[in-house]
């Protein structure tokens, strides 16, 4: 399967040096206005505004739209192999790598927090059922969150390619190992702050998730697949934590 993966997407240094350079600017841009702008332009429960949307809106799309320029610089138009719409039998890994994706992530999570302790979570657990237009913002939340995870699978997957191609070159054994290793590795990392900085709980909560989405992707070759497993996997537990929260 890494020969496969490997053949399919087999690029120069060069070539991935500026994938994964557009990957860190991209996620630059990503955390950096949250640090300068003022709360009035942070898009939650708090600050419903249509500015604040916008603003949102932007930042997530600058995250995404750097990533692709980075891989079409490198590749032209062959990054395009990476999407195509899903088929019959794609639509079914769809449902089965969710329901994977999602019993993994309880057992992992229950694990991480036993070990430890306990996260606040995503900023989005703040929305409750009193919030005034509450499922209005949640759909905006969801389409704006759409937008990220696309870019998102960008940051996770191209790692696990490049990695996987380096560890093939130098005569690595079981190259797609470090090549997940990476990914998962890099995916957990990021969303440190998410979690409060807790590197146990986010390595072990978060790397195996992310190891069901890559194996999405592996499997298919195709990013809208690890893309909808894992916006479906977010929206149902954002769903939940949403009905939950009193």
């Amino acid at each position: 399967m890494a020969n496969n993966l490997n053949s399919s997407y087999k690029l120069s240094g060069k070539k991935w040096l500026i994938i994964l350079l557009s990957n860190l600017i991209a996620y630059c841009c990503l955390i950096m206005p949250g640090v300068q702008i003022p709360d009035s332009l942070i898009f939650d429960e708090n600050h419903p505004s249509l500015i604040a949307a916008g603003f949102q809106i932007l930042v997530v799309t600058v995250f995404l739209v750097i990533q692709i320029i980075g891989v079409q610089i490198a590749t032209g138009h062959k990054w395009q192999q990476l999407f195509h719409a899903p088929h019959a039998k794609e639509w079914l890994w769809v449902l089965v790598f969710f329901i994977l994706a999602y019993f993994v992530s309880v057992v992992s999570g229950a694990i991480s927090q036993k070990l430890f302790g306990a996260v606040s979570g995503n900023a989005a657990a703040g929305l409750t059922m009193s919030t005034p237009h509450v499922w209005l913002i949640f759909i905006y939340q969801r389409f704006s969150s759409a937008i990220q995870i696309l870019g998102e699978e960008f940051l996770a997957i191209m790692p696990l390619l490049a990695v996987t191609q380096l560890a093939d070159s130098i005569h690595m054994p079981h190259p797609l190992f470090w090549g997940n290793i990476a990914s998962a590795l890099i995916f957990a990392l990021l969303h440190l702050s998410t979690y409060d900085y807790n590197l146990g709980y986010v390595i072990l909560g978060l790397a195996f998730t992310r190891l069901v989405l890559n194996w999405a992707f592996i499997k298919t070759h195709n990013i809208w697949v690890s893309f909808l497993v894992h916006f479906l996997f977010d929206t149902l537990a954002f769903l939940v934590l949403l009905l939950v929260t009193k």
